[in-house]
């Protein structure tokens, strides 16, 4: 092969190496912002309301008074409530949620030698259109604000083994229902 030959396929294979090695073929392109505005997030939150109150319901007590509970002492047969005013703001098109009492809460505030004598139950008041009760839980199924009163009755049983002896692990005792905490959760 001549030698003007060997140097043109030379030349040849050294362009097609450059050519592949770094350069780049132009391409049309194009490219615009969008404005899709802004994303927010909601919310969901329990507040309380003023001070709770303590009523005396017993079956046999007229027109439900307001007591003091530092100076009145629980004997079998009486029932008393505690009434705390409750609001929930749920805000967030989807979103559902719930409300309950923590049953450990309410466990811990009673003493065991109480237990088999005294009952705590959770009963909502009140409850606003919006809002179900179904066995202690309280449920929302749309946003918006809800304000009711959860109710706690504490119920010293008339008639058990506490009314009729000298259980003195009974007596003269107290039981502290300041930490009873209600849970409020999203359930989507």
């Amino acid at each position: 092969m001549n030698k003007i030959a060997k140097a043109g396929i030379a030349a040849g294979i050294a362009g097609l190496l450059l050519l592949g090695g770094g350069t780049t073929w132009a391409l049309w392109q194009d490219n615009k912002t969008i404005d899709a505005g802004q994303v927010a997030t909601g919310q969901l939150k329990l507040a309380l309301g003023a001070a709770g109150t303590w009523k005396d319901v017993s079956a046999d007590v007229t027109g439900a008074p307001t007591i003091d509970m530092s100076t009145f002492k629980l004997v079998p047969g009486d029932t008393v409530k505690f009434t705390q005013n409750v609001t929930i703001t749920a805000d967030g098109k989807n979103l559902k949620g719930s409300l309950t009492i923590d049953p450990t809460s309410v466990n811990a505030a009673i003493p065991a030698a109480w237990q088999p004598y005294v009952t705590v139950t959770i009963v909502p008041e009140n409850i606003p259109a919006g809002l179900t009760n179904t066995g202690g839980v309280l449920s929302f199924a749309a946003p918006g604000s809800y304000s009711f009163g959860v109710g706690v009755t504490v119920a010293f049983a008339k008639g058990t083994g506490a009314s009729g002896t000298d259980d003195e692990t009974i007596e003269n005792q107290n039981a502290n229902l300041s930490g009873l905490v209600l849970t409020l959760v999203q359930t989507r």
